[in-house]
């Protein structure tokens, strides 16, 4: 099996096992671990067993392990938004798990990738680093890398005073690991790399490279203490010696300066094969105020109706789904002609196929939008339409107008307090169907339309295990009859069009509490509403009226004639709830979850979303895995899979850290003497403020201030002036590294 599957296949089983059990081993990869972060908490931060709330506390002597702020912890590895890390505690060592939010690092994210092309002629991949060993191989040829070609720096090694990179490097069609020496690459560095001095003493800050001249900062020579964090902006080559140019705060001030490459090494930590879904909490989970978020409310008001739009007709509807045709599962072969055939391309069918390996009954059917995909980005981008936590890190949220507040550095809410808009880089990884084509990610795409020859009484017990409708039946029609559970939801699917795998799944999701209990939902004693029953919890938003949400839902159940209402019965309530998931988005076209939250269909496109956070599809997906516990591999199960013309080569990447970009000025002025016209807060700048002073001023002082205080100015102070017209630029640098300018022109009789 050529290598690259392997790799994959086991990030798929190391995912499961993650879900499933909490399991974690490490896959042999030489990810250097040396990011060093702080814990940056009002009160204290818990440390959990997994990348998300919904994992238990991580647990020493019996008591939940929590870190006080101003703690440092070794982060080794990025789980979404998550950070897994290791740290000392009462003299023992730890590992597990904390919201990156509330770890501060140099840089304020960590590097999961470092890329860099081959700047040698035609160099050898060595299996170690030594120039005198072997070669890596391809079968029997030797890996030869051509000059210019693109590798993935995963490691780094210091042998004998020379300094090697360990990378890896795709070469037709695989993916292959090994080393090279370190002037072999061109590091690509963008806007800096996170580094870290591990000398084993400290370094003077040089201001040349390969030269003695020492940075100063506060009127004091600058020295990078051993296990010090910067940023690695670019490197230098002297007399064949490496140095890196860095950045670095020094005396409470932002200093540049040069350190030697050879005990210098970058932080690069691994990324777990942890979608966000892993980390989006649960709202049903209590959690203390360290890592508590809130979610906006995610419930459809009841017999919600749209007005259809006229829009073009993609090439296939999502419910137009082919029934399968064979009982035999294909082989690798044959499967990956039916998805080549079914118009899935290229980028799609390597997952998908190893999705096939594991589950050979899983039928993948294309969902031709036959939209252009800059359309659907553009349109899924306005501002409103998809929401996240504000707690994002800066990449996941947008500043265009009506999200973003310059003059204040704030960003508007759309739901409640918490809740703003997400940034286009955030609604094209969310909005990509390739990067969710693993065993969890892919359940926003399953088909949740009836399908009667897959879909059985035997496969709805499966799901409704260890819960209390297993195998059980219940009464109904005022106790005249008789009925399964399992068997109710194959008549609720019969007469909606509704996969009674999703009607289990969701009842599972919304009113089972334990293997033993139910939610009062379903309890028939809620007083005022007793009789009346709402399985699916339709209506059931919250409030702080008496009751909440479940009393919300029972109202709704109890009133009205539509859906088969008053739910006086179980029944009732398990059927026509099922009626209603229909009607308003399954049978209209918006047949998974993933159209249920973007609505490509030609129906009200764009509109009729079921909820606003753009993360729910995935985070539904997590649920419905949960629900389904442990799937049978032999269960036949059908995604529908959308696909937009013109789409990137490779999925899009997943938003990542981020800095401030807020670069403009909340005060500026000159002493003692007035503009033309006053400054306003607001200003981008294109504003020329103009003085007039006499001839016997021979120098003002410009004054101004930042609206972020992680912005940097540059222009101001006391300037000298010539007669005539004096023009000066203040420059406001962001901490993203944008710069705005104002401009002053002083005029001196």
């Amino acid at each position: 099996m050529p290598k690259r599957y392997k790799r994959l296949i086991y990030a798929f089983i190391t995912t499961i096992l993650i879900l499933v059990f909490g399991v974690r081993f490490n896959n042999g990869n030489k990810a250097h671990a040396e990011a060093v972060g702080v814990v940056n908490v009002s009160g204290y931060l818990n440390v959990r067993q997994g990348p998300g709330i919904s994992y238990a506390l991580l647990k020493s002597g019996g008591t939940g392990v929590t870190l006080t702020n101003g703690q440092k912890v070794s982060i080794t590895a990025k789980a979404g938004d998550w950070y897994h890390i290791s740290f000392k505690l009462n003299g023992s060592n730890h590992k597990g798990y904390v919201k990156g939010s509330y770890i501060k690092v140099q840089g304020r994210s960590v590097c999961t990738e470092v890329t860099a092309s081959i700047v040698d002629t035609d160099l050898m991949l060595m299996k170690k680093a030594s120039a005198t060993g072997a070669c890596v191989k391809a079968g029997e040829e030797d890996i030869i890398m051509p000059t210019g070609s693109e590798v993935t720096l995963i490691d780094e090694t210091t042998k004998k005073k020379q300094k090697w990179y360990y990378i890896s490097f795709d070469y037709q069609d695989e993916t292959y690991e090994g080393y090279v020496k370190a002037e072999s690459l061109n590091i690509s560095y963008g806007k800096g790399i996170p580094g870290i001095w591990k000398g084993s003493a400290k370094t003077p800050l040089y201001k040349d490279a390969g030269k003695s001249t020492v940075v100063e900062s506060a009127g004091k020579k600058v020295n990078i203490g051993v296990n010090k964090q910067f940023n690695i902006i670019n490197e230098s080559t002297v007399a064949k010696n490496k140095y890196f140019y860095i950045k670095v705060r020094a005396k409470n001030k932002t200093v540049y300066g040069y350190v030697p490459a050879i005990s210098t090494r970058f932080q690069i930590v691994q990324t777990e094969q942890a979608s966000p879904a892993e980390v989006t909490e649960n709202p049903s989970v209590t959690e203390t105020p360290a890592d508590e978020t809130n979610q906006p409310d995610e419930t459809v008001a009841p017999d919600a109706t749209a007005t259809p739009e006229v829009t073009p007709t993609p090439s296939k509807s999502p419910s137009d789904t082919p029934e399968p045709t064979s009982t035999v599962p294909l082989t690798s072969d044959e499967f990956k002609k039916e998805l080549q055939d079914e118009g899935f391309p290229e980028s799609y069918i390597k997952p998908l196929m190893l999705l096939h390996e594991k589950y050979p009954r899983w039928k993948f059917k294309v969902f031709d939008t036959g939209l252009n995909w800059a359309t659907v980005i553009k349109n899924e981008s306005v501002v409103g339409v998809n929401l996240l936590s504000v707690n994002k890190s800066y990449d996941w949220k947008s500043t265009e107008e009506g999200a973003y507040d310059w003059k204040t550095d704030k960003y508007i809410p759309h739901d409640g307090s918490t809740w703003v808009a997400a940034s286009e880089k955030a609604v094209k990884y969310y909005m990509d169907p390739r990067n969710f084509l693993d065993e969890r990610g892919i359940f926003q795409f399953e088909s949740l339309e009836y399908h009667s020859d897959t879909q059985t009484q035997d496969g709805v017990e499966k799901i409704l295990s260890n819960t209390p409708m297993h195998d059980k039946t219940f009464s109904y029609n005022g106790g005249k009859s008789e009925i399964k559970y399992s068997e109710a939801f194959i008549k609720a699917a019969e007469s909606s069009g509704v996969s009674p795998y999703h009607l289990a799944s969701r009842v599972k999701q919304e009113v089972v509490v334990s293997s033993t209990l139910m939610s009062t939902s379903v309890s028939g004693t809620v007083s005022g509403y007793e009789g009346i029953y709402n399985f699916y919890n339709i209506g059931a938003y919250s409030s702080t009226e008496a009751g909440g949400a479940i009393a919300n839902g029972l109202k709704w159940a109890s009133t009205g004639d539509t859906y088969n209402r008053p739910w006086n019965d179980r029944y009732k309530s398990i059927t026509g709830g099922a009626e209603y998931i229909g009607k308003n988005y399954i049978n209209v076209g918006q047949n998974t979850l993933y159209l249920e939250k973007f609505n490509v269909t030609s129906t009200n496109r764009y509109d009729h979303q079921y909820m606003t956070n753009i993360e729910a599809p995935n985070s539904e997906a997590t649920k419905t895995v949960s629900a389904y516990g442990v799937i049978d591999k032999d269960m036949s199960i059908i995604f529908s899979i959308p696909v937009y013309n013109n789409m990137p080569d490779k999925p899009c990447e997943v938003p990542s850290g981020g800095q401030n970009p807020n670069n403009y000025l909340k005060t500026l002025s000159v002493k003692n003497h007035k503009f033309n016209s006053p400054f306003v807060l607001g200003d981008d700048g294109s504003k020329t403020y103009k003085v007039s002073v006499d001839k016997d001023v021979d120098s003002i002082k410009i004054s101004a201030t930042t609206v972020s205080s992680s912005a940097t100015l540059s222009g101001t102070g006391n300037k000298e002036l010539s007669e005539g017209v004096n023009t000066f630029t203040i420059n406001v640098t962001s901490e993203s590294g944008d710069v705005r300018k104002y401009t002053i022109e002083v005029t001196r009789e």
